[in-house]
């Protein structure tokens, strides 16, 4: 089962309605060990799900934000960026570190960075994977989140992302629901 290497990303708010900056990085290790990153400074909208999904599933809010964040890149970008190097290794680099009892994440330098491609199939089912790793989404709202991003009408406009800008702040479009 995959897991989350951090805690969340504290929050600020953008100049736009329901738009949010990350001001931490965020990681998730997936079932296959392989790990990602949301990176800081990312604008995302959280949970940006249809009102009837979130009816039946609750209120969108009220959840862990951080599958929402690596769902909104993987769905602008069709990438993800994983990372090159692993846990025990962002460790002995204090990448991965605590700091006043909150696991954090230090910008990674892109050497140990890559892009990799995923499909909308893989980054909903993904989505679902990371939900269920917060430990805190109950079944009927991760089982009706993933049903909800199946469909996302947003997934045919990308752009390419901009490895050299990753810690900048840029103002995204995220996927419209």
């Amino acid at each position: 089962m995959g897991r989350w290497l951090t805690d969340n990303s504290r929050l600020e708010k953008s100049n736009k309605p329901n738009r949010w900056f990350l001001l931490d990085n965020e990681l998730y290790q997936d079932d296959d060990g392989s790990i990602y990153l949301a990176p800081r400074n990312y604008e995302t909208d959280n949970y940006s799900i249809p009102d009837w999904v979130a009816w039946i599933a609750g209120n969108k809010s009220k959840y862990d934000p951080r599958p929402a964040h690596i769902h909104d890149f993987g769905c602008q970008y069709h990438q993800l960026l994983k990372l090159k190097i692993n846990e025990a290794g962002l460790r002995r680099l204090r990448l991965l570190r605590v700091h006043k009892a909150k696991l954090i994440c230090e910008d990674i330098p892109t050497k140990y960075l890559c892009l990799v491609p995923v499909t909308k199939w893989e980054i909903d089912c993904m989505f679902k994977r990371m939900m269920k790793a917060t430990k805190t989404i109950p079944p009927k709202a991760y089982n009706t989140y993933r049903c909800g991003v199946f469909l996302n009408t947003g997934w045919s406009k990308y752009k390419c992302y901009d490895m050299n800008k990753i810690y900048q702040r840029e103002v995204n479009e995220p996927p419209k629901y």
